[in-house]
């Protein structure tokens, strides 16, 4: 195991690493800076529909977490709790890793609430939901390639990306139960083979949690809405910087961020999620190098300014929280 020394070294050496992806990808798209500034604007009613934009798929994943935390036999918290803990984890994970703050700054949140359970457990249901979110972004890479070489009508696109979103959450609620079911036994055999005993009443709350068909369908539906939320989000924020984008366009680049941001190793996906979206427009080819420049660069400053907004603003609804339940501040 690395020493502490050694992980804040290899922490540092990442995010240089990010920064220097993400300059490397905003010089290639505009050699000359100076065309950057001459493409910016700002249109405030669309920075404030990107903001809503943000907080209503904060609002769902939260829901989500909530949702999929009870039925693999979690601890009930107050809704308060998730939703703080999920844009806080957003903020530290942009200079830490995305990752970690998922698998482990969640847990943590839980365990500071009150939970009972441990961060394997947190960790259990997290890599369940990072299954999902990576299974709707996947499945729309296909589509993307799909429409791109047939060229359908507007129409077309927009019935066809509902239709997968509709697949999707039925299917959600079809295999959730089973991969959530199997995620749990595996989460037990792993405390046991670490030599951590978990007593024979947490074990059966686990394994009796209550996965119903109707709680995988909400957890479905759940991701759907988040995924449009996020795609309105993006959408929203190349409008206010004066950057025009059909439904086609960011509904096919999309999908390529998001996963370039979700398997990037460095913090918060820096430089590689960049270049995600980079390449993805590049092959649309709607859009020249600057204006690709302004937007990746615009979208990693807005999206963090809003996250951390919605941190500051939800930490004294937290506190309130907390302070009815008698618990420490």
């Amino acid at each position: 195991m690395a020493s502490p020394l050694g992980r804040r070294l290899v922490a540092v050496a990442k995010l240089l690493l990010g920064i220097a992806l993400l300059v490397a990808v905003v010089r290639f798209l505009s050699p000359d800076l100076a065309s950057l500034r001459e493409r910016a604007s700002l249109h405030l009613g669309f920075l404030a529909l990107a903001f809503g934009c943000t907080l209503c798929a904060s609002v769902v994943t939260s829901a989500r977490w909530m949702v999929m935390v009870e039925a693999m036999g979690g601890t009930r918290l107050p809704y308060a709790v998730y939703f703080h803990g999920l844009v806080l984890t957003k903020v530290v994970g942009q200079f830490t890793s995305a990752l970690a703050m998922d698998l482990v700054g969640r847990g943590i949140a839980l365990r500071s609430a009150g939970s009972e359970r441990g961060l394997g457990h947190s960790m259990t249901q997290v890599i369940v939901e990072r299954l999902f979110d990576l299974l709707l972004p996947a499945s729309l890479v296909v589509w993307a390639l799909t429409v791109r070489s047939v060229d359908p009508s507007p129409t077309v696109v927009a019935l066809s990306f509902a239709g997968i979103c509709v697949l999707f959450a039925m299917l959600a609620a079809l295999i959730l139960w089973p991969l959530a079911r199997a995620a749990l036994h595996l989460y037990l055999k792993v405390a046991g083979w670490r030599g951590r005993t978990v007593d024979p009443a947490t074990r059966e709350a686990l394994l009796s949690a209550p996965i119903t068909r109707k709680i995988a369908g909400q957890v479905g539906a759940l991701s759907v809405l988040r995924y449009v939320a996020v795609l309105g989000q993006f959408w929203a924020v190349a409008a206010a910087i004066g950057i025009e984008l059909d439904f086609r366009t960011i509904a096919s680049a999309m999908p390529v961020g998001q996963l370039a941001g979700i398997l990037g190793v460095t913090p918060g996906g820096l430089g590689i999620q960049e270049a995600g979206w980079a390449g993805a427009f590049r092959w649309l080819e709607v859009l020249d190098g600057p204006s690709i420049g302004l937007f990746v660069l615009s979208q990693r400053a807005l999206i963090f300014a809003f996250f951390a907004l919605l941190a500051l603003l939800s930490w004294p609804w937290l506190r309130r929280i907390r302070g009815r339940a008698g618990e420490p501040e």
